[in-house]
């Protein structure tokens, strides 16, 4: 029977992590899916694991590269041969060798893609754990286009304010969208061009619920990607932006210019709000502000106290008026009085 649902994991040097993440799978309410482990020319116990699993459970498959392709190519295969081999599923979801799952997280990622035909890609909640699997304090990030059926207004929305597209293309998709958006493209930070792209498809809807820990590793780079994305050679432009690599891409779908101009734009700004200098920049701003709000409430204290000082002395000057002329009348009184005498 054609399971409704195939989970596509990919392999790389993460045995410690390995048994944990799969587990977490194999533990679904919702148990109406495939596993299949791809493995990018693991070099530690990884393969060993992989096919203990396979043995145990009829619904994990395994298949191993003889050498590594990197990731770009690894994820796009995995999800070609869930294609091949399940071709009436209708859900896909990549899941990492080293994160933890929420037993509920396949149960209600499916449910919500049953009860919204729209929406094209469901994602919860994110936690952020560490090597060890403690929590780390970091807020998760909320986005999504639920309910908004114009693609003008959803591109808008994605490309200004859609962050976390790491956690978002760990979702559940349906996989003609994925299909249609391309799967895995050939570029720099390919996770934000295939949320972009699907937003073109239909709907994201996140469901408000911590349902997926994801282990933190070492900070995401250009640098890095570059030598995790391609094993071998890289693709031509791949030394360009990220957002003009894109901005080829969606050219090429028949993304309409004016377009792929608020993405390049909206990814140039927050590429910027991303730098060194751009923090800086914040935090001169923040202090700018605080000295604002001191010499502000310091002239407000000044002027305070000089209004108050001037009304008191305005007072007192009145006060000494008004003596200095009584004690003249009361002299000029006194004075006549003796003359009279």
């Amino acid at each position: 029977m054609t399971p409704r649902t195939v989970l596509g994991m990919t392999l790389y040097n993460n045995a410690g992590h390995l048994r944990e993440a799969t587990d977490s799978i194999l533990a679904q309410t919702n148990a109406d899916f495939a596993l299949l482990m791809l493995d990018d020319g693991s070099s530690d116990e990884a393969e060993a694991i992989a096919r203990e699993y396979e043995r145990r459970d009829a619904r994990v498959r395994y298949r191993r590269h003889g050498q590594r392709q990197g990731m770009v190519p690894t994820w796009k295969e995995v999800v070609e041969i869930a294609r091949r081999e399940y071709p009436h599923a209708e859900y896909f979801s990549w899941v990492s060798d080293h994160d933890r799952w929420n037993p509920q997280w396949l149960a209600r990622m499916v449910a919500e893609l049953d009860a919204h035909p729209a929406v094209v890609l469901a994602y919860p909640f994110t936690l952020r754990i560490d090597e060890h699997g403690e929590l780390t304090d970091k807020e998760p990030r909320v986005f999504d286009t639920a309910g908004v059926a114009d693609q003008r207004e959803r591109w808008r929305r994605f490309c200004w304010n859609g962050f976390g597209s790491g956690d978002m293309v760990y979702g559940l998709m349906r996989l003609r969208a994925l299909e249609a958006a391309g799967i895995f493209r050939p570029v720099l930070n390919p996770d934000r061009l295939l949320i972009a792209e699907l937003t073109l498809q239909g709907e994201v809807r996140q469901v408000a619920e911590p349902l997926w820990s994801r282990r933190q590793s070492s900070v995401g780079s250009v640098t890095r990607q570059g030598a995790s994305l391609f094993a071998g050679e890289t693709p031509p432009r791949f030394a360009w932006p990220p957002s003009l690599q894109h901005a080829v891409i969606l050219r090429r779908g028949g993304v309409g210019a004016s377009m792929i101009a608020t993405y390049v734009v909206a990814s140039a700004w927050r590429a910027t709000r991303k730098t060194d200098t751009s923090k800086s920049i914040g935090r001169g701003a923040d202090h700018a502000h605080f000295v604002k709000k001191v010499v502000k409430k310091a002239f407000r204290h000044a002027v305070y106290c000089t209004l108050v000082g001037a009304r008191m002395l305005a007072g007192r000057s009145r006060r000494i008026g008004r003596k200095v002329v009584y004690e003249i009348l009361m002299f000029t009184h006194r004075t006549g009085l003796r003359g009279n005498k």
